[in-house]
């Protein structure tokens, strides 16, 4: 989370006697002044942290989407050991994903039902990725790998291909929001 500072410039990032902590933690904001050696903050502007949240997601969805359609060539060969182990990364990166387009939606004070990407917003992509999550967990506890691989290659290889083309436009409505 990042706390403002001045002049739309936010916290983005502190340390405390070397150790990485939350600008709003209870711990941080109740320590006591005689026990702080080093204090180290890091001040960005909105620009820069949409900027930099953006950047972040073009390039895990470089990994991401490789990965996907590895899971889907695995799983489709019987080997769901092996996919399952990519299966599992891939719910982290879309937990993860989620994540950054959600912070950026808080930066730019939107909840993504009024910013249309692509004649989409970003609540209906939402509603669609969580239909989709739901699918892939319900087949992988079904231990329907046939289906499994089809959702990935056919729904959430797709799904994340769109956002890859898209960012570029979240970025640019971000920044223009902000200035």
């Amino acid at each position: 989370m990042q706390s403002r500072v001045f002049g739309g410039t936010f916290i983005s990032h502190l340390k405390l006697n070397g150790r990485d902590v939350d600008v709003d933690s209870r711990e941080t904001l109740q320590a006591p002044v005689d026990k702080i050696n080093l204090l180290e903050i890091e001040i960005s502007s909105l620009s820069s942290l949409i900027n930099k949240n953006i950047s972040n997601a073009e390039e895990y969805l470089e990994k991401l989407i490789p990965g996907i359609r590895k899971a889907s060539e695995l799983f489709h060969s019987g080997n769901d050991q092996e996919a399952n182990k990519f299966f599992l990364k891939i719910v982290d990166g879309i937990e993860w994903f989620s994540q950054v387009i959600d912070a950026v939606l808080k930066i730019m004070g939107d909840k993504g039902d009024a910013l249309y990407l692509n004649r989409k917003s970003v609540l209906e992509r939402k509603q669609q990725l969580l239909d989709l999550t739901s699918q892939m967990l319900t087949a992988n506890k079904n231990k329907d790998w046939v289906l499994l691989a089809d959702l990935l290659e056919y729904e959430i290889m797709p799904y994340y291909q769109e956002w890859q083309r898209t960012l570029p436009e979240l970025r640019q409505a971000g920044l223009e929001k902000i200035n």
